[in-house]
């Protein structure tokens, strides 16, 4: 089943190779509301998302141990995975993200490494 199915819309032009039978009709249908309802959704400014992350995370907000766990979760490691990786105890890094426990220059170094990001934000 080769058959392509291309869909063009005002955000994007998509083509699709169904791997089994579908109906072509619907999934177009489908495919285009969703465009439309990513088109149609409302900015938030930046000031407001940080109000709103302030509010919730309260005096950890952008913290050294905040960025470690923001970092840590887009590269979707554990705990125990990222310790692995840069030779520290995993309840080493708990603490860190706790705040509990200073990242410290080597470790922030390992780190950023690994997680791919800023050295600045490890080091508070």
């Amino acid at each position: 089943m080769n058959h392509e199915l291309k869909i063009h819309h005002e955000l994007a032009d998509v083509i699709l190779t169904p791997v089994q039978k579908i109906n072509a009709k619907r999934l177009k249908q489908m495919i285009n509301n969703t465009l439309d309802q990513y088109m149609s959704e409302e900015p938030i400014s930046a000031a407001l998302v940080h109000t709103y992350m302030k509010h919730r995370h309260g005096a950890k907000y952008q913290s050294s141990g905040y960025y470690l766990r923001l970092y840590r979760l887009r590269e979707d490691l554990t705990q125990i995975q990222l310790a692995q990786k840069a030779g520290i105890r995993q309840h080493h890094i708990s603490e860190m993200e706790a705040n509990k426990r200073p990242i410290g220059k080597s470790n922030a170094k390992k780190l950023s490494k690994i997680l791919n990001c800023s050295l600045v934000n490890l080091l508070g």
